[in-house]
């Protein structure tokens, strides 16, 4: 169970007035940084943070501007590498200062496995970590494939990223 807060009137009020400067201040930051650099030099959670603001007139919450539902991108990506079929059911995106994480379903010709593809803080694939609902792990069912997943992947995170060139 939560704990109760009480707050007076004016509290309250002080508190609302320091969530709107703060939001405010950021989004002045992020405009200015706009204006230095251009909107392609912006991090992933800066332009998240500008979309959302420019969506819904609200600010946000730190924490919840990293993360970017399936709506944000086409929700599956597919492909045929020396005979593997290969399909990524994207779900999400987390933004962290030091990676990027996608998360989803990766399908290996008809073996499902749950997991997360880890990019560098530019969004380049680094390294993934798959596994079926039993535990087994898509590279001891698939021993000898990793390079032709791991390319695969490696194009997943370049369309994510709206990088066409590899």
């Amino acid at each position: 169970m939560g704990k109760i807060i009480r707050l007076t009137e004016s509290q309250l009020i002080d508190y609302i007035k320091t969530v709107i400067l703060e939001g405010q201040s950021e989004i002045d930051s992020i405009l200015d940084k706009i204006s230095r650099v251009g909107f392609d030099d912006l991090s992933n959670k800066e332009k998240n943070y500008l979309r959302h603001y420019s969506e819904t007139g609200q600010y946000i919450d730190d924490d919840l501007i990293t993360t970017k539902s399936v709506m944000d991108y086409e929700s599956q990506f597919s492909d045929n590498i020396s005979g593997l079929e290969l399909k990524f059911k994207y779900e999400s995106t987390e933004d962290t200062p030091d990676e990027v994480i996608h998360t989803g379903y990766l399908l290996v010709n008809d073996d499902e496995f749950y997991g997360e593809i880890y990019c560098d803080y530019e969004g380049n694939y680094s390294s993934c970590s798959f596994e079926t609902m039993d535990g087994e792990n898509v590279f001891e069912k698939y021993e000898g494939t990793e390079k032709e997943i791991g390319l695969f992947l490696e194009g997943v995170c370049n369309e994510i990223n709206g990088n066409t060139s590899v």
